[in-house]
Order: structure tokens, then sequence, then C-alpha cells
């Protein structure tokens, strides 16, 4: 039996996103159900011990990724097989004991393409991220789109990436679910959904041309959003142009709310400017919604021909689209149902066994 180490993205980072990841990798691994686990021993380098938030010190997270992982990973064992859950981690190649073959999943490059409000010195420690991952044996990404801004990025050949994409738990997103009794008086009332940050690449700037032009063929919708709230100025442009009645934020949300919010959706919108893979598309599909999404990056390979889609530089391109969108919803919603079943944790767990075994073979 071949042993493997998983290194995760320290719990001190805070990065949900990132330790959702290894949650659910850790619990297909704990329940054994996927084919071929039975020829690997896989032991994470930190116990998984549920959604943690991250220190607000930049001192702790750094002393973790810098030393205490450093430790931890000297001190590991000796494993045949290394594999980093996220790019920022080959840093520690050089403190692991012995010469295991080694691979990373790499999600995304955006500070490198959308650096925000990164400081030059962070967009620098990202670069580095990235062109440290050239020492891993082999690299796996969420997407064709991923390994191609890896290859772009970074020169690794093509050769050297397996796409291994992203799932979800079908089980958790095509069960009906109802609000919980806060949420009531969503209940009955037609809505767009949409769930981000409030990052400059999620285009949510184009939210009040879209939704004027939306509102005034449909006056029954309202938008709810969940995740970051709309930054001021332009939430205040929104309830100018479109009405504050129309607008609902759910905030920072659990399962428990965020599964309903899809499932009772007239339509989930996602007009983001670059995503890895865009996760979310695939959980509106698979709660029974039908789903809109700008054609930038990722968004047409992981949708296909079961989203609608539009340039998300063209407002009243999505304002047509969320329309027409409407107007095809049974279609939409069963092309998207049948599209998301192949979307599994398990799927993904099964990419990584076949790219342990070519390593290790």
């Amino acid at each position: 039996m071949s042993s493997i180490l998983w290194i995760p993205t320290p719990p001190s980072f805070g990065s949900v996103s990132m330790q959702r990841y290894f949650g659910v990798l850790h619990d297909v691994v704990r329940r054994a159900e996927v084919e071929g686990l039975e020829e690997f021993s896989i032991s994470p380098l930190v116990a998984y011990e549920g959604l943690m938030a991250g220190s607000p010190s930049r001192i702790v997270r750094g002393f973790d990724k810098w030393f205490f992982y450093r430790w931890r990973v000297s001190r590991a064992g000796r494993y045949d097989l290394v594999h980093g859950l996220s790019q920022g981690l080959g840093h520690l190649l050089p403190h692991l004991q012995g010469s295991p073959r080694t691979m990373a999943t790499v999600h995304d490059l955006i500070p490198l393409r959308f650096p925000g409000e990164l400081s030059e010195a962070q967009v620098a420690r990202v670069r580095k991220q990235a062109d440290r991952l050239t020492n891993f044996d082999l690299l796996t990404s969420v997407s064709e789109f991923t390994a191609g801004e890896v290859v772009d990025l970074t020169g690794i050949p093509r050769e050297r990436i397996r796409v291994v994409q992203n799932g979800i738990d079908q089980e958790v997103f095509r069960t009906p679910a109802d609000f919980p009794p806060a949420l009531d008086h969503l209940a009955g009332r037609p809505y767009v959904f949409s769930v981000s940050s409030a990052f400059a690449r999620k285009n949510l700037q184009i939210f009040p041309e879209v939704f004027a032009e939306v509102f005034a063929r449909e006056p029954e919708l309202v938008l709810v959003r969940a995740g970051s709230a709309l930054p001021d100025e332009l939430r205040e442009e929104f309830c100018r142009r479109c009405g504050s009645e129309r607008l609902i934020e759910l905030g920072r949300v659990s399962d428990e709310v965020l599964v309903p919010a899809y499932q009772h959706a007239a339509l989930f919108f996602f007009p983001s400017l670059y995503e890895g893979f865009g996760l979310p598309v695939i959980e509106a599909m698979s709660a029974g919604t039908p789903v809109v999404c700008s054609n930038a990056t990722s968004l047409p390979e992981v949708g296909k021909d079961a989203a609608l889609y539009f340039d998300p530089a063209d407002p009243a391109g999505g304002a047509a689209a969320i329309l027409k969108a409407l107007s095809r919803s049974d279609e939409l919603v069963e092309r998207g149902l049948e599209h998301s079943r192949d979307y599994s944790w398990e799927r993904t767990m099964e990419g990584h066994l076949g790219c342990y075994r070519e390593l290790l073979g």
C-alpha cells in the first residue's frame, strides 16, 4: 500500500474555499466509497476539524506558514507521495523527508490577473508561489482554463498538468429544502439569486443597469444576494435605479440557507470576469435552477450548453439573457440537472487517485 501525505492550506489563513476542499476530500476518504482507495494510505499533515476562522494576525499566519508548517513537514515521516492541496505550498518541498513524488492542485492564479487591493509585495509573493510550482513532479488544475493559465503564467509544459475538476455534494443540492423560519418571507416570492464576494472581478458594478432593465420587464422580481454585501456606493446606485425594496442581502450564509436559496430562485445570475472553476454554477444547476452567467474564463467550460451566457462587459446583454432564461426556464432546469449530475467529490477523488498511480507507477 502506497503512503500519501496531504498538505492542506494552513487553517490560520482562514481560506473557507480551501478548507472546504480539504474537508470534502477528507470525508470521501473517511467513507472509503471510491474504488481504488484501498491502494493508498492517505494521511493529512494536520487534522480536519471543520471550518476554522483564520487568524487576524499577520505574525501568526506567517509563523504558521514559514515555521510551524515547515517543522510539521520535516517531522511527518517518509511518504511515497506528497500532495499539496493548494498551489501555495511549494516552499515546503525542501523540508520533506526522503525523496517522495510530489504534486499540487492549482485552483486559480487570480492575483496575477486581478491583483485588486493587493499590494505589490503581496502580488510578488503570489508570483513566487506560482514559480515554485515548477518544483512539483505533477500538477492538477480544476479546469482546462486554469491549466492554460498555469502554462501561460509559469511556462510549465501542459503535459505536466492533469485536469481534475471540482465536485459538489449531489445529495445536499438535489434534496428539496425549505427556508429556515427567519427567511420564510422569501418562500413563494420570485427572485433572482446571486452569490459572490465583492471583489472587482465579480463584476457587481453591472447590477444596477442589468436589473433596472429586468425589473422594468418583470416587476414582480427581486434580487437576493448571498456573500459579501454590495459596496455602499454600488448599493446606493442600485437602490436609486431599481428601488431599495428590490434588494435583499443575506450576507454570509450556511448551507441551511444557501441550498434553499438556490432551489427556490427563479434564476441564478453569475456575471464574474474570472473564475478558476465557478462552483456556484454547478451548485445552482444541481439545485434545479436556471443559470445565466458570463462567457468569461472557465465558465463556459463548466456550464457547457446547460447555461445561457453573455458578455460581462455588456449589461444590456446580461439583462437580455436573464429575460430569455426566464422564458426557457423548464428547458434550462432539465439541462442543468442532467449536466451537473456528473460533478461529485467522489469523481474528484478518482481523478487524484489516477494521478497518484501515474506518479508511483
